[in-house]
């Protein structure tokens, strides 16, 4: 896990300017990769990159990036689990390698099969590759965003790197706030990619490449789209499913364990972490790590739950007490980690500077599950709310008064609506339109025009295959797409990567999620347990009241925290802790 950068001029540049531009970047994201750092630098091409480095596998100096193999060189970002395999085709193929990492099969897998490569990594990354021979500059991106990328471009240049904060503090961007950002923020709860805060930074999105040709010829193709796994459906019987998820899940674990650096495992109590730690522990000759946190407040505590799995599977178990001065006291600090303003990623911040403070340098998290298990409660809604949608306009009219009484029953009038965009946001956004446009001091015609827009860019192009669609399996798909990619993962990575830890990701390994996207809803979900396949899946692995109890998610006492303020004077939070949070973070940026 590491942190990226690059810079591609069109025009003649000293090897000194390409230096100092990005060792100034290099030095901005020091936090991502804290072990080494390197730099590349063609100036006959115009070209360099740079990196700085979170050692995980090959802890040796030859893992050292940027790397070069031939004429290519890489500053990559992530882990390919599946590098062993890999290698071992490339070796029958003929190709020698220099090093134990993932990073130089890269580099040879492209030299072998070009583009196509990148559709055989398995695994999160984001990596920056120049083909020195075609004279290409490749941006690429995972299959569902865990691995953050971002660039700007213009006439001149084309600039990349791991965060916005980096490229907008490069001094070769023109810093201009994006309003569209904040209007997808306060509808979203986090600013849909590929924008960002700053006008023309964007997002490489989660299964796309750029490619950038001399002449400055720029391309963005997408090289893989979740929505067919949805389209390909497999009719079988609950039993067949369980036992090939449990087999897919076993897979998946073997390879996220592969480290050569302190590995642990989130442990929250709930069933997605549990069966991660629970499948990670079996057939260990060591016992695994596993970390939690705990508070004062017992109706956050999940403490007799995380002490119940850490005893069945005996793990090596940490604990972290997390208190509402801890909260205060770190409030400055996470702000100023926050790349993007979002309304989550608070829990990670903690719970990866408590992995630090244990010695760990990865870890894995649940993260993922609920979206592809359907765990989120508003999955048992959605053909529901979806028949609601095509009612006749008369019998919709009450849904109207949902804006008028406000908070949460606001999102009421989204139904109103027969769109693909209205019925995820009547689940999932934040704030309605009439809510944003008031927050905002602007027109309603301009939140009305954002949403146009954003469905035009999302949804026009494939509408009739997402309508044809079960509205259980369109909202696993927009789950994934949106908040997972938009909120969670990002969050996820800027909060841990501060704390120069990596988070890895089992449930989003994509022969798993693919497999699961195929399945019909009446398999997925059930009235008597949450996330029946997962549950039947790891049964024999876990304590019963692990798997028969109530959906709780990772949340922190934020509602408590939140009552008083850094000065411990009482504030008045009549609404949902997310609504008063989104508007803190909203004065932020």
């Amino acid at each position: 896990m590491c942190g990226i950068a690059g810079v591609y001029f069109n025009q003649k540049k000293k090897k000194k300017e390409l230096e100092i531009i990005v060792s100034k970047m290099v030095q901005q994201q020091v936090n991502r990769g804290p072990d080494d750092s390197g730099i590349f630098i063609d100036a006959k091409n115009n070209i360099a990159f740079g990196h700085n480095r979170l050692a995980i596998i090959d802890l040796s100096k030859s893992g050292h990036q940027p790397m070069k193999f031939g004429d290519l060189w890489i500053t990559f970002n992530g882990e390919i689990y599946n590098f062993l395999e890999l290698k071992k085709g490339l070796e029958k193929k003929g190709y020698k390698f220099k090093t134990k990492t993932d990073t130089e099969v890269i580099l040879a897998l492209y030299s072998a099969y070009g583009e196509k490569s990148f559709l055989m990594l398995r695994g999160m990354f984001a990596f920056g590759l120049w083909d020195g021979k075609e004279k290409k500059l490749f941006l690429v991106k995972d299959r569902y965003g865990i691995k953050p990328l971002y660039y700007f471009s213009d006439n001149e240049k084309l600039i990349f790197a791991s965060t916005v904060k980096t490229l907008a503090e490069s001094g070769l961007v023109p810093l201009k706030k994006n309003p569209d950002a904040m209007l997808g923020f306060l509808l979203f709860g986090s600013v849909p990619l590929p924008m960002t805060t700053i006008q023309n930074i964007l997002a490489v999105p989660a299964g796309h490449y750029l490619v950038l040709e001399q002449g400055n010829r720029k391309k963005l193709v997408e090289y893989y789209n979740p929505l067919a796994f949805f389209e390909n459906k497999k009719e079988i019987e609950f039993y067949e499913a369980q036992k090939n998820v449990r087999n897919i899940l076993e897979e998946s674990l073997n390879l996220h364990l592969i480290s050569d650096a302190p590995l642990g495992i989130f442990l929250s109590g709930g069933l997605d972490s549990s069966a991660i730690a629970a499948l990670a522990a079996k057939n260990r000759e060591k016992p695994i790590t596993t970390l939690s946190v705990i508070f004062d407040e017992p109706e956050f505590s999940e403490q007799e739950y995380q002490r119940a799995v850490a005893k069945k599977i005996k793990s090596d178990h940490r604990e972290i007490k997390i208190t509402a001065k801890d909260f205060n006291d770190s409030l400055e600090e996470i702000f100023k980690t926050m790349d993007q303003p979002t309304i989550d990623g608070i829990n990670t911040f903690f719970i990866a500077k408590a992995a630090k403070k244990a010695g760990l340098k990865t870890v894995l998290s649940g993260l993922g599950a609920d979206e592809i298990f359907l765990g989120y409660p508003h999955f048992k809604k959605a053909e529901l709310m979806r028949r609601i949608q095509k009612f006749p306009e008369i019998l919709k009219l009450p849904l109207k008064l949902g804006a008028f009484f406000g908070g949460r029953y606001s999102k009421l009038s989204y139904f109103i609506d027969n769109d693909i965009l209205s019925f995820y946001l009547g689940l999932r956004g934040l704030f309605s339109p009439q809510e944003t446009a008031k927050i905002l001091g602007i027109d309603l015609k301009d939140v009305q025009d954002f949403l146009q827009k954003f469905y035009d860019s999302f949804f026009a192009s494939n509408n009739a295959s997402f309508n044809a669609l079960h509205p259980v399996n369109l909202l696993s798909f927009l789950e994934m797409k949106l908040y997972l990619q938009n909120q969670l993962l990002k969050d996820t990575d800027f909060m841990s990567m501060h704390h120069s830890v990596e988070v890895r990701v089992p449930f989003l390994d994509h022969p798993l999620v693919e497999y699961l996207s195929s399945l019909s809803p009446k398999l997925k979900l059930s009235n008597d347990v949450s996330k029946p396949l997962l549950v039947d899946s790891v049964r024999n692995l876990l304590p019963a009241e692990i798997l028969s109890r109530k959906k709780m998610g990772f949340t922190f006492p934020f509602q408590k925290w939140l009552s008083s303020d850094v000065k411990g004077q009482m504030l008045n939070i009549k609404t949902h802790w997310s609504r008063y949070w989104a508007k803190v973070i909203l004065e932020k940026f």
